[in-house]
């Protein structure tokens, strides 16, 4: 059994990625992606958490290319990081990228120990639609 006793001093790491992006040339769709293999590492049991990261946001002036977006999920697989960590700094590196109205990351975690756990981060101001 992994002890947390310590878990407030684990260390945690980030993802530094530059994503690409192109003009939206006043594109007016809501953009949605779901990527099924997202992985990164507990901090303290250093097993893979796994989820599905859900992506949804509405364009401004740049799109998220999807590629480059889908490498830059790929990266978080050997990254120490807490769940909650993971679905606020995703959120806030692609928002920063294409500083969308808004932008909303989800990711539906694999139970661990009976738990099932889902962590949302929004970003901008959504209207509803």
């Amino acid at each position: 059994m992994t002890d947390y006793s310590k878990a407030g001093a684990a260390k945690t790491e980030k993802v530094d990625f530059k994503l690409t992006t192109f003009p939206s040339r006043k594109h007016q769709s809501v953009v949605e992606w779901s990527y099924p293999e997202f992985q990164c590492l507990c901090p303290v049991s250093e097993r893979h958490d796994q989820g599905i990261v859900k992506i949804r946001y509405k364009p401004k002036n740049k799109i998220l290319e999807g590629k480059s977006v889908r490498d830059y999920l790929s990266c978080w697989r050997n990254k120490r990081t807490w769940q909650e960590y993971a679905t606020d700094e995703i959120a806030k590196t692609l928002y920063r990228a294409c500083a969308p109205e808004w932008l909303i990351v989800e990711i539906e975690w694999a139970p661990r120990g009976g738990i099932f756990a889902r962590t949302v981060a929004e970003k901008g101001k959504k209207v509803n639609l």
